[in-house]
C-alpha cells in the first residue's frame, strides 16, 4: 500500500484544538498522530494537510458554526507538534470536504496516489465528507480510527461506522499502519 499512499491530515488546527471550535478529545491524539507523520515522512509517504482557512464575512459555515480557522488567523494554524514539515504539502479549504473546490485531487493524482489515509476532527463533518469525495473519486479510503475524533464518542463511532459501511473505508490502528509502513 505505502507507494501509492498520503496521510490526509484534516483540520488538525488551533481553533479546532484549543480554540473557538475546542474539540475536548483531539488534544490526546496528537502525539501519536505526530509518531505515524514521522513514520510516514521516514519512508516517503506524502502528507498532506487539509486546512479550514475561511474568508471573513463570505464563507457559509461561517453562519453555522461561527468564526473560525480564519485564513492568516493563529487559530488557523496546524498544532505545532505536527507540522507542516519541509516536504508535507498544505490545502487549504473553506467547505467541509479537502477535496471541494481545492486543489487535492489535482495534487494527489500527480502524486500518483491510490490510497488515502485520513486522520483529523471532525469525523462526523470534515473527516466524513472528505472520505465521501474521496470514494466518489476512485480513492481508497483508510481511517486510522484513533486519530479521528469527534465531540463525542457516539459521534465518533457513528461516522467511522458510516464511512465504513458507505465507502469502503477501512479502519486501522496507528501501530498497524506504521508496521505497514515499515514491513
Amino acid at each position: 500500500m505505502h507507494n501509492k499512499t498520503a496521510i490526509l491530515v484534516i483540520d488538525m488546527l488551533e481553533d479546532f484544538i484549543t480554540g473557538a471550535l475546542k474539540c475536548e478529545r483531539a488534544a490526546a491524539t496528537v502525539p501519536e498522530a505526530a509518531k505515524l507523520l514521522r513514520g510516514a515522512r521516514a519512508v516517503g509517504i506524502p502528507v498532506i494537510f487539509c486546512n479550514d482557512a475561511h474568508r471573513e464575512g463570505v464563507d457559509l459555515e461561517l453562519a453555522l458554526w461561527g468564526e473560525h480557522a480564519m485564513k492568516g488567523t493563529a487559530g488557523a494554524a496546524v498544532t505545532a507538534a505536527l507540522g507542516p514539515e519541509a516536504g508535507d504539502y498544505v490545502v487549504e479549504k473553506r467547505r467541509y470536504s479537502a477535496f471541494f473546490h481545492t486543489e487535492l485531487d489535482l495534487l494527489l493524482r500527480e502524486l500518483g496516489i491510490k490510497t488515502v489515509v485520513l486522520i483529523g476532527i471532525q469525523a462526523h463533518i470534515c473527516v466524513q465528507h472528505t472520505a465521501a469525495e474521496a470514494y466518489f473519486l476512485g480513492y481508497d479510503v483508510v481511517l486510522c480510527t484513533p486519530l479521528i475524533e469527534a465531540f463525542t464518542e457516539e459521534l465518533k463511532t457513528s461516522a467511522i461506522g458510516y464511512m465504513a459501511d458507505m465507502y469502503a473505508a477501512k479502519t486501522v490502528t496507528t501501530d498497524a499502519l506504521l508496521e505497514e509502513f515499515h514491513g
